[in-house]
């Protein structure tokens, strides 16, 4: 596949991310036109590239090359019912008028890569397991990304390994494995997590590729798998669709796929449709027909519009941003109104909508959403900006694909002082399930970067911190793996789950005595020996079991340790047992005349005490075994 013109691509990227700006104006012919044709059409006025290829997603239970080689097209990538074929422009129209009705034919869904080192290794406990010579070793981690740049950079510098038995890549797109150095900072952070661990690193465009990713790791037996991309448009962020298809299935391969939440929460609407005056406007706000964004000259936007109608709807909705206020002579500057007619391949029945746009001026934009026909139902809408936040927002349910899924380990962002990120995506799903499930740090340094922020550079924290455990315990299933990770946790935020952080952020408990990272620090006990004092009682037991000091082996200082009065004689380690000599070297827990007359013998050189025996026999506590210790006993006895 030959390289095309710089110039060519970002024209060609404007087309097939979205409408043109300069489309029809609401009311105008809008519910007649079709996303895809009109797209088609408009690539192929320019003859120099009408041969040019683009993509395709072709939605079938099945497909045979035979339906497509005759218009030129090739299957690039097969995954279930999804075929990616590579096509000339010129020639999608014919196919699409050769494919049956029950083909659907689509672009490739949005994607984006959610923006990423020491200081996570250290937060999260995973130094800590490292010390114990638990790196990761047999662990095998997939990251799926959306490139690889200055991969050599970062080999050159020691913080990834060279090509070999613990780094291999896969190029799925066809245009060589670098690019952004996205998926490299996310994998140095894995890797700063778990050293240990085989990397295997995938660089995809599609959902298609994805799918094929994710299968070829999964028969390499990769365990756990980071996605730190987030998906648009694919469904109602509601745990369904064919990217969720997709990362569900790496339970059932025997992965745990961990994705981050996406850095949304200020970038996102949602509402059920509402248009008080009839005129088929949405109203952000009462009376208001209109969200805004506010645009830099020369910075693109992204808009997507979904409505809670999926897979494929009759019901349509068209999305238009203004330069201007609507209500006020603004002028439409860029739309998207495809036909969402229930059916497939000639039309688009999607219940999606995208505007790409970049302004030439700076200022405040209106986003419009317009039902197209007054009888169709009023539905739930959800609006993302892939740029600067929205002005009307709603932070809840802010999840991106695919951290909604089920059985995928959703992660939120936390700086490195421990407070959520502003920008990370917010629980519940859009169908009230809860999300995230956990936390991890951003802002970390990397050998590409600085500091890097982001959702992005949490999930590979988590994704390091679950190739620990799964080290520690290799038979873990991937249920088993989403059931200890949100155990391993500081809670961070308000008491129990949230949905910032869901139920807290990454702390191992490298020891296992019961106690994660940062409860060891707070109680000032090792965190990679399980009985800090070495009374025989681990840590955790001795914190919440017994109420005695972690630190300090005789806790109530009677001469015997916290571990021989629990286990040994069920005493109280919190309360002194001097004099307690009776029977001899298996106290009894009462102190009586019995003692008295042991420690007698003791003091006029009758029997002689083991050291254990000298420790509670000297009731004075000044280290000599005399009459004195003979009257405090018979004092305390009343005698």
């Amino acid at each position: 596949m030959h390289h095309l013109p710089r110039k060519f691509i970002a024209v060609l990227l404007a087309i097939i991310t979205a409408n043109l700006a300069q489309a029809a104006p609401p009311g105008q012919g809008a519910q007649a036109e079709d996303r895809l044709r009109q797209q088609v059409d408009r690539l192929t006025q320019a003859p120099a590239h009408a041969q040019e290829r683009i993509t395709l997603i072709l939605e079938a239970d099945a497909l045979q090359p035979a339906e497509i080689t005759p218009h030129e097209g090739q299957i690039r990538h097969r995954r279930g019912r999804l075929h990616e074929i590579s096509i000339p422009a010129s020639r999608v129209t014919a196919l699409l008028n050769a494919l049956p009705s029950n083909v659907l034919a689509r672009l490739p869904y949005p994607h984006q890569a959610v923006a990423v080192t020491g200081q996570g290794v250290a937060i999260t406990g995973a130094a800590d397991m490292q010390t114990l010579g638990n790196n990761g070793a047999s662990v095998k981690i997939g990251v799926i990304d959306l490139g690889f740049g200055s991969l050599s950079t970062s080999q050159a510098s020691g913080d990834l390994p060279p090509i070999g038995p613990n780094l291999s890549i896969t190029d799925y797109t066809g245009t060589g494995t670098g690019g952004t150095d996205h998926g490299t900072n996310v994998a140095e952070i894995v890797h700063d997590m778990a050293p240990g661990a085989s990397l295997y690193l995938a660089k995809i465009a599609t959902e298609v590729q994805m799918g094929q990713a994710l299968d070829d790791m999964a028969a390499a037996g990769v365990k756990v798998i980071n996605h730190s991309v987030a998906w648009f448009a694919a469904a109602f962020y509601d745990g369904t669709g064919p990217i969720c298809d997709i990362a569900n299935s790496a339970d059932t391969q025997g992965a745990q796929w961990i994705n981050a939440m996406g850095n949304s929460r200020l970038k996102h609407y949602l509402a059920p449709f509402t248009d008080s005056n009839a005129d088929l406007r949405h109203e952000f706000s009462s009376g208001v027909n209109y969200n805004t964004i506010n645009l830099t000259a020369g910075s693109a936007v992204s808009l997507f519009l979904n409505w809670n109608a999926y897979p494929t709807t009759t019901i349509d909705y068209d999305l238009y941003l203004y330069n201007g206020n609507p209500d006020n002579g603004g002028v439409v500057v860029a739309s998207s109104f495809n036909r969402q007619s229930g059916k497939g391949p000639a039309y688009y029945p999607y219940p999606y909508e995208a505007i790409n746009y970049t302004p030439t001026s700076t200022g405040t934009f209106y986003i419009v959403v317009k039902k197209v026909n007054s009888s169709q139902a009023n539905l739930a809408l959800t609006l993302f900006s892939s740029g600067p936040d929205l002005v009307t927002r709603t932070t809840a349910s802010s999840i991106l694909q695919p951290a909604d899924c089920a059985k995928v380990i959703g992660v939120g962002a936390v700086n490195l002082s421990d407070n959520a990120e502003s920008f990370s995506s917010e629980g519940p799903t859009t169908d009230g399930r809860a999300k995230p499930e956990i936390a991890a740090p951003d802002g970390v340094k990397t050998s590409l970067s600085g500091a890097f922020y982001g959702t992005s550079a949490a999930s590979p924290h988590a994704t390091g911190a679950a190739a620990l455990l799964l080290a520690n315990n290799p038979t873990m299933t991937p249920a088993q793996l989403r059931a200890a990770l949100p155990v391993a946790v500081k809670d961070v935020s308000t008491a129990g789950f949230d949905y910032r952080t869901g139920s807290g952020r990454i702390s191992l408990d490298a020891d296992g005595d019961g106690l994660n990272h940062d409860a060891e620090l707070s109680y000032a006990t090792s965190p990679i020996l399980a009985d800090t004092d070495g009374d025989g009682l681990t840590d955790s037991q001795e914190i919440q079991l017994y109420a005695t000091s972690p630190t300090l082996a005789d806790s109530d200082g009677d001469g015997l340790s916290d571990g021989q009065e629990v286990l040994v004689y069920f005493t109280n380690p919190n309360l002194s047992n001097k004099g307690d000599l009776a029977p001899r070297n298996q106290p009894d827990g009462v102190v009586n005349v019995a003692d008295l007359m042991i420690l007698t013998r003791f003091v006029g050189g009758l029997d002689t005490p083991s050291a254990q025996e000298f420790s509670l026999a000297d009731v004075a506590n000044d280290g000599v075994l005399d009459v004195r210790d003979i009257l405090q006993l018979r004092q305390q006895l009343g005698y």
